[in-house]
């Protein structure tokens, strides 16, 4: 393999751990500290009211959040190869997003 190669693939690994600690993050801020600006999709637009919403987001930024450390532990406890942990780590990234797209889309068609 190039050697270029293995080093994107390594930053690519790291950047799993960024992206999960950002969701953990996102949870943390919604549950801990109340603070319902994080109550957002992933391009940061808030959605609908976010005292209301709050749950649904930190449930989907807790359990992506989990999805992802999931895989990048996997990676080092049982070594999967990478079409492997890209494609499962895609799949969480997709989920997220389109599950923060399903809430937003709700927020807007709901009542408050």
């Amino acid at each position: 393999m190039e050697v270029w190669f293995v080093w994107l693939v390594r930053l690519m690994y790291l950047g799993v751990f960024l992206m999960a600690g950002g969701m953990f993050f996102r949870a943390w801020a919604i549950a801990v500290r109340k603070d319902y600006r994080y109550v957002a999709d992933w391009r940061g637009r808030k959605i609908g009211d976010g005292k209301a919403w709050a749950k649904t987001v930190l449930a989907v930024n807790t359990l992506c959040g989990a999805g992802l450390l999931g895989v990048a532990i996997a990676v080092l406890l049982l070594g999967l190869d990478l079409t492997t942990w890209m494609g499962s780590a895609a799949f969480v990234l997709w989920t997220y997003y389109f599950l923060l797209q399903l809430a937003s889309q709700r927020s807007k068609r709901l009542p408050n």
